[in-house]
C-alpha cells in the first residue's frame, strides 16, 4: 500500500474528527487529499466554521496560527512539518510592529490603524488588535484600508510593501499622502506632506520579489497575444504592466471563466501554476517564472501521513499529540479581534 492510499485509509477510519485545509500553493497531490482549498482569507473563514476536533493544515504557520486563533476550544491545529515558515510573515515582529504604531503617532494628528496582511505572526495579529485595526489579505486589501481611511485615520500597512503599495494605487492616494517605513524606523516620504494617509512597511514575499520585467518582455515576446495576470504582492511595475493583478483566488477564477485557446502567463507561486495548467488543459498557461514557495513544499504526503497516523495513534491513547499549534490565550483575545475585523469589515 503506498502512503496515498495508506491516508486516504487513515482519513476514512478518522471520518468526521479530521478536516484538512489546504492553501492553493500546496503541490497537486496535497490538493488532491485535502478537504478543501483556497487562499488565505478562504481558508481563515472555512476553519472557523469547522467542528472538527483535528484539523490538519496543509499550509504555513502563520495560516494555520490563524486557525487556531479562530477556531473552538476544543479544537487542535496540526502542522505537518512545524518548520514551514513564512519570509515575508519574519519581516516584522511584535516589537517592531509596537515601536513602528508608537513612532508613526508621533508624526500624525490622526489616529492610527494598524493593518496587518495575513501574512504575518500571530503576535503581529496580536498588536494589531490592541490598536482597534485589522488583518487584510490580499483579496481584500483595498476594502479593508479604504474602510479606516473613511473613518479619518491613517493606516499603518504590515509586513508587504509592495502589497502596501499596490493597494495605495488602487485606491487612487496621492504620492504625498504615502510613507515607507524603514525597518531602523526611518521614514521615506514619496514627496513632503503633513497629511500623509498611508504608512507602508518595508518588508516582501520572496516568491513574488523574484519576478523581473526581463520576465514580462521574455513572454511577451514569445505569446503576441498572451495575457499577464500577477499576484499584487509583486513589484508595482511588474503589476502596472500585467493586465490583471489580484489575490490567488482571483486569478484562478478570471484563468477558469477565460475562453479555450486563451493564453496566460501567471506570476505567482509556481505549484500553484503547474497546478491550474494541468486543470485547464484547453489553455495556454505559463510562469513568469518558476518561483516556488520552499516553505509550502514542506508540507508532503509523507508528513501528511505522518501526522493522521499520530492523530489515530493520540485517540487510541498511543501516542503524544504530536505538531499541535498552541498561541496562549491572552495573545489569541486581541489576534481573534483583528481577524474577526477583517470579517466583519468584508462580510458585514
Amino acid at each position: 500500500m503506498n502512503v496515498i492510499e495508506k491516508i486516504k485509509k487513515l482519513k476514512t477510519k478518522l471520518g468526521s474528527r479530521v478536516v484538512i485545509p489546504a492553501h492553493h500553493y500546496q503541490t497537486s497531490d496535497i490538493v488532491a487529499l485535502a478537504d478543501f482549498i483556497g487562499d488565505s482569507y478562504k481558508l481563515a473563514v472555512d476553519c472557523s466554521k469547522k467542528k472538527s476536533e483535528f484539523i490538519v493544515f496543509c499550509g504555513v504557520r502563520f495560516m494555520a496560527e490563524g486557525a487556531e486563533v479562530l477556531t473552538g476550544k476544543n479544537q487542535k491545529i496540526i502542522l505537518p512539518d512545524l518548520s514551514a515558515g513564512c519570509p515575508l510573515a519574519d519581516h516584522i515582529n511584535k516589537r517592531q510592529m509596537d515601536e513602528a504604531l508608537n513612532r508613526i503617532a508621533k508624526f500624525t494628528k490622526n489616529k492610527i490603524a494598524p493593518v496587518v496582511y495575513m501574512n504575518s505572526t500571530s503576535e503581529v495579529k496580536e498588536i494589531c488588535g490592541k490598536f482597534d485595526g485589522s488583518v487584510c489579505t490580499s483579496s481584500n486589501a483595498k476594502k479593508i484600508v479604504n474602510y479606516f481611511l473613511s473613518q479619518g485615520r491613517s493606516v499603518f500597512f504590515a509586513p508587504d510593501y509592495n502589497l502596501g503599495i499596490n493597494t495605495a494605487h488602487e485606491l487612487d492616494l496621492l504620492q504625498n499622502e504615502i510613507i515607507k517605513v524603514k525597518k531602523d524606523f526611518t521614514f521615506t516620504m514619496m514627496d513632503q506632506s503633513d497629511s500623509p494617509k498611508l504608512f507602508i512597511w518595508d518588508g516582501n514575499c520572496r516568491v513574488h520579489k523574484r519576478f523581473t520585467m526581463s520576465d514580462v518582455e521574455e513572454f511577451k515576446r514569445t505569446y503576441k497575444k498572451g495575457k499577464i495576470i500577477v499576484h499584487p504582492e509583486c513589484d508595482e511595475a511588474i503589476v502596472n504592466i500585467a493586465d490583471v493583478s489580484g489575490s490567488t483566488a482571483k486569478i484562478y477564477t478570471e484563468i477558469k471563466n477565460s475562453p479555450p485557446d486563451s493564453i496566460w502567463c501567471v506570476g505567482t507561486e509556481f505549484h500553484f501554476v503547474e497546478r491550474i495548467a494541468k486543470e485547464f488543459p484547453d489553455k495556454t498557461i505559463v510562469p513568469l517564472r518558476n518561483s516556488i514557495c520552499q516553505n509550502m513544499a514542506k508540507i508532503t504526503v509523507e508528513n501528511l501521513y505522518e501526522t493522521l497516523y499520530n492523530i489515530d495513534q493520540f485517540i487510541n491513547g498511543k501516542s503524544e499529540l504530536k505538531n499541535q499549534i498552541k498561541i496562549d490565550e491572552v495573545s489569541q483575545v486581541n489576534a481573534r479581534r483583528s481577524l474577526k475585523k477583517m470579517i466583519e469589515i468584508v462580510e458585514g
